[in-house]
């Protein structure tokens, strides 16, 4: 299966679209309790505090990973059809390149995220249960939170920063997206117009180049899901002085985000649908082996034996 610098990105993919899906599905699960709480229901634990923002760190780090990892699928792809008779590009296509680009890309996006944990710290206070609770007389628990850490910032300018840079930069993910895209059908139609033109054609050149559709296919779908969603974190960055309109974008990023988790569940079906490897891969995790027919070989008589029979007789 990791055969190429491809299959590397597609298993980065994969791997983040996982972790993704399965942060936000914690998240509804625990979030879902919380609507039947009220002043009688003891605080989250101190581990249970550090757990779920440590999990917003790793959504928001994955998240990320996962488009920046299709515009470099795109690109690669891109180099790999326009400079494949040259031979310094060969190494592109090796799986080191990808697992050197996967560990690069997941370092920096890494770093982005970490925003979310130096900007802020954790608090503790004393949380005593009103008496209509009926808990024990004197009973009281620690209650955990966190605040903006005043030391690292000097105003709110810092956030309204980083969260533009970070809209801004699913913008321009969004804009060079359908660039490569263009750019990889045009080379795709140079690369058939001189296989007809060779004399020599491979047992391959008339079969679509299923690759490349895999990652065009993909390139169409990352699209739609980063293009809004930057445009929404601009638009909170700009009217944080707005609550009510940060309310309403808030809402329209809510729907933005299920464009987001549909298009990381369709990432499996489209690789399934498109490429070969990847359902030989599938079949062999699973275990699965094809019905296989008995070839049924016949014996066959040659006419030189039944001319010996004759004279024989």
């Amino acid at each position: 299966m990791i055969s190429n610098v491809i299959n590397v990105i597609l298993l980065g993919i994969a791997i983040s679209d996982i972790v993704n899906l399965s942060l936000i599905a914690y998240q509804f699960v625990a979030i879902l309790p919380e609507s039947f709480e009220d002043e009688c229901t003891v605080p989250k634990s101190y581990f249970i505090t550090r757990l779920n923002y440590f999990l917003l760190f790793i959504k928001d780090d994955f998240r990320r990973l996962s488009a920046w990892l299709g515009v470099l699928m795109a690109s690669v792809r891109y180099f790999i059809i326009k400079n494949s008779l040259n031979p310094k590009f060969n190494f592109l296509s090796k799986p080191s390149s990808g697992w050197k680009s996967l560990t690069i890309a997941f370092i920096v996006s890494t770093l982005m995220s970490m925003f979310y944990v130096i900007r802020v710290d954790l608090i503790s206070e004393i949380w005593i249960p009103p008496e209509a609770c009926g808990y024990p007389t004197n009973f009281s628990m620690t209650k955990y939170g966190f605040i903006s850490n005043k030391l690292f910032f000097s105003g709110p300018e810092i956030y309204m920063f980083y969260v533009a840079f970070d809209g801004i930069l699913k913008i321009i993910l969004a804009s060079v997206l359908p660039v490569l895209a263009v750019l990889l059908i045009r080379e795709l139609k140079k690369a058939k117009v001189s296989r007809k033109k060779t004399s020599v054609v491979s047992k391959n050149a008339n079969n679509p180049d299923n690759t490349s559709k895999l990652v065009i296919i993909m390139t169409i779908t990352c699209i739609c899901a980063e293009g809004p969603m930057g445009i929404g974190f601009v638009f909170e960055a700009l009217l944080v002085d707005a609550p009510k309109l940060i309310k309403i974008v808030n809402c329209f990023e809510i729907i933005i985000f299920a464009f987001a988790i549909l298009n990381a569940t369709t990432h499996f079906f489209v690789c399934f649908g498109v490429s070969t490897p990847y359902r030989k891969s599938v079949k062999e995790l699973l275990w699965y082996k094809g019905s296989q027919k008995p070839i049924t070989i016949s014996p066959k008589i040659s006419s030189a034996s039944i001319v010996t029979t004759r004279k024989v007789g």
